[in-house]
């Protein structure tokens, strides 16, 4: 005992001591001061004034915010089922050893995953090009005439979501066909001796199973959709995003690099990692309360 109670007081905290330190240096001191920002008017050079409550009470009043956080919810509503039950049905697919080309297929579904945001977004603008772009010249063929979708505020947001799905759908399908990878084959082999049929098998067995996958897949796509930046601003040219496309991810970028305003800014902040870190925690939570259910 007196071994592991020495390991335990020095080395254990000996070992740990660098990971603390970049955990402090570079993920605690940036939320405090972050935090501490959003009280103040700060234009990013002159010393932070205090002002209390007064940026969240402009943020009550700003019609931009309140379009960004529509956008966020909207884009969030429809990527996070489609990014759920795609990666679940490649997964499926993938998983079976009798689809030709599998390794092939797997090699295009991660595609979109391996690839930079900003690449992404460079591809999906050149793809819309309303002069140029292959969408474009596709629908010609069928007597569709071109359009400028990231130009036009009715299906621009639908591209962020495509273009989102895109690039985290190999995330998603890469979860859940570890999943399907771990699972006991004695159940399965169980449920078919016991004359469920291919549909029976994969509602009452695999997927309850699959729960850890399904808690990750969604928590990490939540959070890397509710801080989308890159595609909007690459599909917006690289300039100002127009108001139908902000986020509050871009936002807080507009705030700080174009208004100077890194209190207001710092405040959007707060609220967006706020936001992100309840729904995680209520997510693991979750994880962990079935966990301790099926134990």
């Amino acid at each position: 005992m007196g071994g592991v109670r020495s390991w335990t007081s020095r080395d254990f905290f000996i070992l740990m001591t660098p990971a603390f330190v970049f955990l402090l240096i570079f993920i605690i001191y940036p939320i405090l001061t972050t935090f501490y920002l959003g009280f103040t008017r700060w234009d990013g050079f002159t010393h932070p004034q205090f002002i209390g409550l007064k940026n969240y009470q402009m943020m009550m009043h700003d019609p931009l915010f309140w379009t960004s956080v529509k956008n966020n919810m909207f884009i969030f509503v429809i990527f996070l089922p489609l990014v759920t039950l795609l990666g679940l049905g490649f997964a499926v697919l993938l998983h079976n050893r009798e689809v030709a080309g599998r390794n092939i297929l797997r090699g295009l579904v991660m595609l979109g995953m391996v690839m930079p945001l900003t690449v992404v977004g460079i591809v999906w603008m050149l793809l819309l090009d309303p002069n140029a772009g292959v969408v474009n010249h596709l629908l010609s063929l069928v007597g569709i005439s071109p359009r400028a979708w990231i130009q036009d505020p009715s299906t621009a947001i639908y591209f962020v979501i495509l273009g989102s799905l895109w690039a985290w759908q190999g995330f998603s399908t890469t979860v859940f066909l570890a999943g399907l990878e771990g699972l006991d084959v004695d159940i399965l082999e169980a449920s078919i001796i016991d004359g469920a049929n291919p549909w029976q098998r994969f509602r009452y067995v695999i997927l309850p199973l699959l729960r850890p996958a399904l808690v990750v897949v969604v928590t990490m796509s939540s959070i890397y959709i509710l801080k989308v930046f890159d595609l909007v601003y690459i599909l917006s040219g690289g300039e100002s995003v127009p108001m139908y496309l902000s986020v509050l991810a871009y936002m807080v970028y507009y705030e700080i690099f174009r208004m100077f305003r890194w209190g207001y800014a710092a405040a959007i902040a707060t609220l967006l990692t706020v936001a992100v870190f309840v729904f995680s925690i209520g997510m693991l939570k979750r994880m962990i309360s079935e966990r301790g259910a099926g134990s």
